[in-house]
C-alpha cells in the first residue's frame, strides 16, 4: 500500500511551468474543401486497389514467374482486402494466350494392368468429347456386334467350323465305341454337376446298357452271375486308359473348337471395331489416346462374348440398348470399363484458372478414391473411382486459400509439401497417405500420376509465415514469395480522393444510399482513427464497409436520400456501444469503489498507469494503480508481479531498466543498497508490456523522495536507461481511458495525461474528449524525460547534479539521493553488526 506520509512541497523547489497540447493537436479533420462533391453519385467508382503496393508487386512478381517454387503466401492483417485484391491480380496477370495452355484430364481403364488406371491429358475442351465419341462407339458395337453374330453369311461360316468339329468328335467317339462293343460295352455320359458331364464306359446286359453301380442290382436280380460282374469291373479298369486318352483329346478337341470359332469371331468383328474406332484415332492425334484405342480394341475382341451376353439380356428385358448421358460411372454395369472418367475439362474456362478453397480438407484439395461394397462385403474401386480435387482444376493456374484451415487439416500439409516439390500429383485416399490402422484392406488402385503447373496462394497471419519459415526447409523451396498486406498507409490528399471514390463503389454495387461530402469526410475520421495515427488511414476496408452500410441504415431510418455525418456519427457510436459491455462493466467498477482508482489529492509512491484492452471491433483504455514501497535491504527492485508469474517477458526488462536508471543517476560515485517493491494493485491476469515502466520509475522516485504524486493525472510511455521517454501504443485509448473516469466523477480542469512527445503525431482523440481539452476542463502533457514528468506530477523541480555531482536537497532527485545513502548507511550498519559477534569470538579463541 502507498505510504500516507505525504511532506509539503512548499519547502521544496518549485518546477517550471510546463506546456500542454493545444485542442488543435488531438484530432485530424478534413477541411471543408477536401470534399466538396455533394453526393459520392457525382464520382467515379474506385476500380483496382488502394494502397498495398508492396503486396500487390509481390504477387504480380509470384504469378508472371514460371520457375518452380514460385507459390505466394499472402500476409497481413484481415479486412485489408487480401482476398479481393489477390483476385484481382491474378486476374490481371498478363500472359500469353499460348503460353497458358489448358488441358483436360481423364482417367481411364489399364487393361493390361487395372490396378494403375492410365491418365489421358489432351488439349483444353477434348477431352468430353472423347467420352462421348467413346460412348457412341461402344453403344454401336453393342448393336452391331450381335447383329453380325446373327448375320447370314457369318451363321454360314461358323456352322461349317462346327460340322467340322462335330465330324471329328463323332470320329474319335465312334473309334472307341468300335474299340469296346465287342467285350459288351457302350460309352455313355455321367453327370458331375450342373450342365456338366464326362464320358462313361456301360456294360449292355440283355441289350440293356447300365452303370458300373448297377452291377451289384444285377446279381440280385440274377440277371448276371459274381463272375460275370468281376470280369465287367476288369474289363473296364482295363479301358480306363484308353478313356482317359479319349477324355483329354475330347478336351483338346473342344479348346481347338473354342479357338477357332473366337478366331473366326474376331476375323469378322475385326474390321467392325477397327472401322468403328478409326475415326477417333484420326481425330484425337494423341498418342495417349491411340496407344488406349489399341488397347480398347483388343479388349473388345478377346470379350466379343460381353456384347452377344449383353444382346441377349437386353432382348429377353424387351429393350433398346442405350448410350449412358450422364457423368457417372457404375462399377456394375460391364462395359464401364469402356468409359473415360473426366476430372478436368477445361472446355469452358477462359484465361487461367482462379479456384478459391474455402473448404481446404486434403479430399477437397487432392481429390480420393472412392470405395464400394460388393455383396460378399469386399472393398471395391478402379479407375472410376477416382475424384478430382481443387488442386487439379486449378492446373494451369492459381489455387488460394486460407492457410491456417489448411494446414489444420490431417495430411494436406504433407502432400502440399510432395506436390509442390515434384510438381506430380498422385491422388490417393487420405487414410492411406496416413496409413490410419484400420483403413479398408483391399484397396490396390494406384493411378498413374499427374503432371501439374499451379501456383499455390496460402492466407494467414505474418506469425504462421515465420514459424514455418524459420521451421520447415520445404517450405522456403515451396514458397518464395512473401507478400505483406499492410493495415495503414499515409494519409494525403490523393488516398482521401481514392477512400471517397471507394465510398461511391460500395455504395453502387451494394445500393446503399449515397454519402455526402460531409459523410464521407466523417468516414475518413473514423479510417484515421482506426489506423491508430494521425498521419495514416486505415486499410482495414471490412471495417470501413461496415460502417458504410450501418451508416446507410441509420441514414433510411431518418428519412433521409443521402448519409451525412451525423448518420455516421450515430452508426459509429452504436458500433462502439453494443462491443462495449466489458467497458461498461469496468467504469461501474472503478464508480463502486471495487477498483480503486483515485483521481484527486496526492499520494507518496501511487500512481495513475494506462492498460488498453482489446476486444476486436473496439479498444479501451483503463487506470490500474501502480505503488511502490522502499525499505532497507539488498534486494533491489522487486517486481511483485513477475514473482508471482504474472508477467511477460518484455515486461520483465522494462523492470530491469528501472535498476540501470537508477544505477545511472545515483550510483556513479558510491553503492547504493536498498529494496524497493513495485505492482499493478488489483490486477490477477497476465501483465506484459514496458508502456508502464515510466510510470514505475515515477512511483519509485516519489517512494525514495517522499514527495507525493498527483492522482489527478495519468501516465503511459517506456523509459530507457538514461531516463529517456520513448514512445508506445494505443495512446489514444490510453488518454480516453482516463479521461472516462474524470469525467465520470466531475472534470476538475486540473486533471490530464502525460504521453510521450513522440506519440503526439499519432493523436486521433474522440470528439468529447477535444472538445474538453479546448475548455480548458482536461490536458495532455507531452514529455521527453524522466524529470519533465516528475515535476508535472509532483510540482517539484526534479535537480540537476552540480560540479560535485550533488542533487539540490529541495529537489526530487536531491531527496531520493539523500534517502537511497540513508538506507545504504543502514545496510551497512546493520552488517557490521552482525559480523562483531563473530570477529569477537574468533580473537577469543586465539
Amino acid at each position: 500500500m502507498a505510504s500516507e506520509k505525504n511532506v509539503s512541497t512548499e519547502t521544496l523547489q518549485s518546477a517550471p511551468a510546463h506546456s500542454v497540447l493545444p485542442a488543435e493537436a488531438l484530432r485530424w479533420r478534413p477541411s471543408e474543401k477536401t470534399f466538396t462533391f455533394v453526393s459520392t453519385d457525382e464520382l467515379e467508382p474506385l476500380e483496382g486497389i488502394i494502397g498495398q503496393r508492396r503486396a500487390m508487386e509481390a504477387i504480380t512478381l509470384g504469378a508472371e514467374i514460371n520457375s518452380p517454387g514460385y507459390n505466394i503466401f499472402v500476409n497481413g492483417i484481415s479486412g485489408t482486402g487480401r482476398l479481393s485484391t489477390i483476385e484481382k491480380i491474378l486476374e490481371g496477370v498478363k500472359v500469353d494466350e499460348e503460353d497458358i495452355n489448358l488441358c483436360d484430364l481423364g482417367y481411364v481403364n489399364n487393361f493390361n494392368d487395372p490396378d494403375r488406371p492410365a491418365v489421358l491429358r489432351l488439349r483444353k475442351g477434348q477431352i468430353s468429347q472423347l467420352r462421348n465419341d467413346m460412348r457412341e462407339a461402344i453403344g454401336y458395337l453393342r448393336t452391331q456386334i450381335p447383329a453380325m453374330f446373327e448375320d447370314e453369311q457369318y451363321r454360314k461360316g461358323r456352322s461349317k467350323i462346327v460340322e467340322r468339329f462335330q465330324q471329328r468328335e463323332k470320329e474319335m467317339v465312334g473309334t472307341f465305341e468300335e474299340k469296346i462293343k465287342p467285350d459288351g460295352f457302350i460309352l455313355g455320359q455321367r453327370k458331375t454337376g450342373p450342365n456338366v458331364s464326362q464320358p462313361e464306359i456301360l456294360p449292355v446286359v440283355e441289350g440293356t446298357p447300365y452303370s458300373v453301380d448297377d452291377l451289384d442290382d444285377l446279381i440280385k436280380e440274377e440277371k448276371m452271375t459274381i463272375e460275370e460282374a468281376r470280369r465287367i469291373n476288369e474289363r473296364i479298369e482295363e479301358l480306363q486308359d484308353d478313356l482317359y486318352e479319349l477324355i483329354k483329346e475330347g478336351k483338346k478337341l473342344a479348346a481347338d473348337f473354342r479357338r477357332k470359332t473366337l478366331d473366326y469371331e474376331r476375323r469378322h468383328a475385326t474390321l467392325l471395331v477397327a472401322a468403328t474406332f478409326e475415326d477417333i484415332v484420326t481425330k484425337y492425334e494423341h498418342m495417349s489416346v491411340v496407344s488406349y484405342i489399341r488397347q480398347v480394341r483388343r479388349h473388345i475382341l478377346e470379350h466379343l462374348e460381353l456384347f452377344r451376353k449383353a444382346d441377349e439380356e437386353s432382348a429377353d428385358e424387351s429393350e433398346p440398348i442405350e448410350t449412358p448421358v450422364n457423368d457417372e460411372i457404375s462399377i456394375e454395369d460391364p462395359f464401364h470399363v469402356y468409359e473415360i472418367n473426366v476430372i478436368l475439362d477445361n472446355s469452358e474456362t477462359e484465361g487461367r484458372p482462379i479456384v478459391l478453397e474455402r473448404n481446404p480438407s486434403f479430399i477437397n484439395i487432392f481429390g480420393t478414391i472412392d470405395r464400394t461394397r460388393d455383396e460378399n462385403g469386399r472393398w471395391l474401386s478402379d479407375f472410376s473411382s477416382i475424384k478430382e480435387g481443387s488442386i487439379l482444376q486449378a492446373d494451369g493456374g492459381f489455387l488460394i486459400m486460407n492457410a491456417i484451415d489448411a494446414l489444420s487439416e490431417p495430411g494436406v500439409w504433407t502432400m502440399m509439401k510432395r506436390v509442390l516439390l515434384h510438381r506430380k500429383l498422385q491422388i490417393q485416399p487420405l487414410e492411406h497417405l496416413l496409413r490410419y490402422s484400420g483403413a479398408p484392406t483391399g484397396l490396390a488402385v494406384k493411378p498413374e500420376q499427374i503432371r501439374l503447373n499451379v501456383k499455390v496462394v496460402l492466407i494467414g497471419p505474418s506469425s504462421l509465415y515465420q514459424a514455418l519459415y524459420h521451421a520447415e526447409e520445404d517450405f522456403r523451396k515451396i514458397f518464395k514469395i512473401n507478400a505483406q498486406f499492410d493495415y495503414a498507409i499515409d494519409r494525403d490528399p490523393e488516398m482521401l480522393a481514392s477512400y471517397a471514390r471507394f465510398v461511391a463503389k460500395l455504395t453502387k454495387e451494394e445500393d446503399l444510399l449515397p454519402f455526402s461530402g460531409g459523410g464521407v469526410a466523417a468516414v475518413t475520421e473514423f479510417a484515421v482513427e482506426r489506423a491508430g495515427t494521425a498521419g495514416k488511414i486505415s486499410l482495414r476496408f471490412s471495417d470501413i464497409a461496415d460502417i458504410l452500410r450501418e451508416s446507410s441504415y441509420w441514414a433510411e431510418k431518418k428519412d433521409s436520400d443521402i448519409v451525412e455525418a451525423e448518420h455516421v456519427a450515430r452508426a459509429i457510436e452504436k458500433m462502439i456501444d453494443r462491443n462495449s459491455m466489458w467497458k461498461e462493466k469496468i467504469m461501474e467498477r472503478i464508480e463502486e469503489g471495487t477498483l480503486m482508482i483515485s483521481t484527486d489529492g496526492r499520494r507518496v509512491g501511487q500512481i495513475n498507469g494506462l492498460a488498453v484492452y482489446d476486444l476486436g471491433q473496439v479498444s479501451f483504455g483503463k487506470p490500474s494503480r501502480i505503488t511502490a514501497t522502499v525499505a532497507v535491504g539488498v534486494d533491489g527492485i522487486i517486481n511483485i508481479d513477475r514473482e508471482a508469474n504474472l508477467s511477460g517477458s518484455i515486461y520483465h526488462k522494462g523492470t530491469l531498466i528501472l535498476t540501470g536508471f537508477l544505477n545511472d543517476r545515483f550510483a556513479q560515485e558510491e553503492p547504493i543498497s536498498f529494496s524497493a517493491s513495485i505492482v499493478f494493485e488489483q490486477s490477477y491476469g497476465g501483465v506484459d508490456g514496458d508502456s508502464a515502466s515510466s510510470t514505475e520509475v515515477y512511483a519509485l522516485l516519489s517512494a525514495l523522495s517522499e514527495v507525493p504524486i498527483r492522482q489527478d493525472m495519468a501516465v503511459t510511455g517506456s523509459v530507457n536507461q538514461w531516463g529517456e521517454i520513448q514512445p508506445i501504443g494505443g495512446v489514444n485509448e490510453k488518454i480516453e481511458g482516463f479521461f472516462d473516469v474524470c469525467r465520470q466523477r466531475g472534470l476538475t480542469g486540473q486533471q490530464g495525461v502525460l504521453i510521450p512527445v513522440q506519440n503526439v503525431p499519432e493523436l486521433m482523440l474522440r470528439s468529447d474528449v477535444v472538445a474538453a481539452v479546448e475548455a480548458g476542463e482536461f490536458h495532455v502533457w507531452p514529455v521527453s524525460t524522466i524529470d519533465q514528468g516528475i515535476e508535472i506530477l509532483t510540482g517539484v523541480a526534479a535537480g540537476r547534479k552540480d560540479e560535485k555531482g550533488e542533487y539540490p536537497p529541495d529537489t526530487v532527485n536531491g531527496r531520493a539521493l539523500v534517502r537511497l545513502r540513508e538506507l545504504t548507511e543502514k545496510v551497512r550498519y546493520h552488517n557490521r553488526l552482525v559480523a562483531m559477534p563473530q570477529n569477537n569470538h574468533a580473537e577469543g579463541s586465539t
